[in-house]
């Protein structure tokens, strides 16, 4: 762990495991195992389960799809008045830990699973399945817990496998959804995409704005009861959503897509690229070797240069600020790097203008008649000046070819957004007149 505290950990909710914790890992967020808390709650209220089928789907769904706190409490209260459970033991012990396992209120931590309502240390779990059980002694636990480090580095292996010798298949033309498709694994990949095509179906309102930071209201067609909130700052390029599926699981969540799509960013911010789940997790940074391969290509569109640079450039701010020392090292910095970037263009100016002459030189061949019939030559300065001008029309040309195709965009997204909610009444109607 590189000498630092593990940001979570999950374990049977035992006290004892709980004090060793709280000893040894103070700093790191524990969480109980939610299944061991579903099969004892099985057991501790048998007669319910027996006598009240619904009770634990009811329980689960209580457990697991409640969105904000006060649904949960909400939905805990109304489930043991509907059950008469209010004076149960069992499930009030379950209520004073409820810190430690209902997901709504773990979310602000990161746990490494795809989906909040995973039943949370069913790894652990699957790890030892079919290799222990209550009645494996010491002994063959030590032989049996090879073998299944041996298993799961076969399925890591197959996992591996899959990843490098499939191409994902790609639902949109979003340069985003190209650039994770390189960078994420297979399974990371998918859970990605299906969060990004489901922007389609959550647009993003804006309902505030304040300084660099807008709030945004996002919500799926016919579920806006539902909605989600952004806050995203422009500044930064950064965006916080009130799901908090990103602080969870490492994987950016459909709601903060929304948003970026509706702001034209491109490509996925370095700060939501967790190394952990790209291709290159087990060797160098990923996201290092993709800004490396992005400085030489000369082909990426003028946003996602100028967005890479911005990032590149906030996280140098934030440094150099944090002290009159760091402050004039980066202002050093800058103006060193202000010269470069000022010769770079001095010498591509000259390259194409040393091809021009080249040319020129070329074309001296010709005959003397030829030669009567072409004007008179101009002086260097001419030419420079005239290079000028060609270099800033061109780039002038440039950002209106960027701009033109984000209008473009935006309106081929409006056209989605309309024919989905045409989709949305056309399926209202037909309903209506079922009915």
């Amino acid at each position: 762990m590189s000498g630092h505290f593990p940001v979570s950990i999950t374990t049977d909710p035992d006290r004892l495991i709980q004090m060793a914790v709280a000893q040894v890992l103070p700093g790191t967020r524990h969480r109980f195992c939610k299944r061991s808390i579903f099969l004892e709650t099985q057991e501790k209220l048998a007669h319910i389960y027996q006598t009240h089928p619904t009770f634990e789907m009811e329980f689960k769904k209580c457990i697991n799809e409640t969105e904000t706190v006060d649904e949960f409490e909400s939905c805990w209260e109304s489930l043991l008045e509907r059950y008469y459970l209010l004076d149960n033991e069992w499930l009030q012990s379950l209520y004073n830990a409820r810190l430690q396992w209902v997901p709504v209120y773990m979310r602000d931590t990161f746990f490494g699973e795809l989906c909040m309502t995973d039943t949370g240390g069913d790894a652990v779990n699957l790890f030892f399945d079919g290799y222990v059980n209550a009645a494996t002694t010491i002994q063959l636990l030590i032989k049996q817990y090879e073998k299944a480090v041996a298993g799961w580095h076969e399925k890591e292996l197959k996992a591996d496998y899959d990843t490098t010798s499939t191409t994902p298949v790609l639902k949109t033309p979003s340069p985003m959804e190209k650039q994770a498709a390189d960078l994420y694994t297979k399974r990371i990949f998918t859970k990605f995409q299906e969060e990004l095509v489901e922007t389609l179906a959550n647009p993003a309102t804006k309902i505030e704005e304040s300084g660099t930071i807008t709030s945004y209201r996002v919500a799926k067609y016919g579920e806006e009861i539902k909605a989600h909130t952004v806050r995203f700052n422009a500044f930064e390029m950064k965006a916080n959503c009130s799901c908090q599926m990103f602080e969870f699981s490492g994987i950016i969540c459909r709601h903060i897509l929304a948003v970026f799509r509706s702001k034209n960013v491109l490509t996925l911010p370095s700060e939501y690229l967790l190394k952990r789940w790209t291709r290159n997790a087990k060797s160098g940074g990923a996201v290092d070797e993709q800004a490396s391969e992005l400085r030489g290509n000369s082909q990426e569109p003028l946003t996602v240069r100028h967005n890479n640079l911005r990032h590149e450039a906030i996280k140098f701010v934030e440094e150099g600020a944090k002290s009159i020392h760091f402050y004039n090292v980066a202002m050093d910095a800058l103006q060193e790097a202000a010269k470069k970037v000022a010769a770079a263009k001095k010498q591509s100016s000259g390259a194409t203008q040393g091809s021009t002459l080249g040319n020129g030189a070329n074309q001296g061949t010709h005959t003397g008649e030829e030669n009567q019939m072409m004007p008179p030559h101009k002086s260097a300065d001419e030419k420079e000046k005239k290079i000028r001008d060609l270099a800033a029309e061109l780039e002038s040309t440039n950002q209106r070819c960027e701009v033109y195709r984000a209008n473009l965009l935006a309106v081929l997204r409006d056209m989605e957004d309309q024919k989905l909610k045409l989709s949305v009444k056309v399926q209202n109607a037909r309903l209506s007149l079922k009915e």
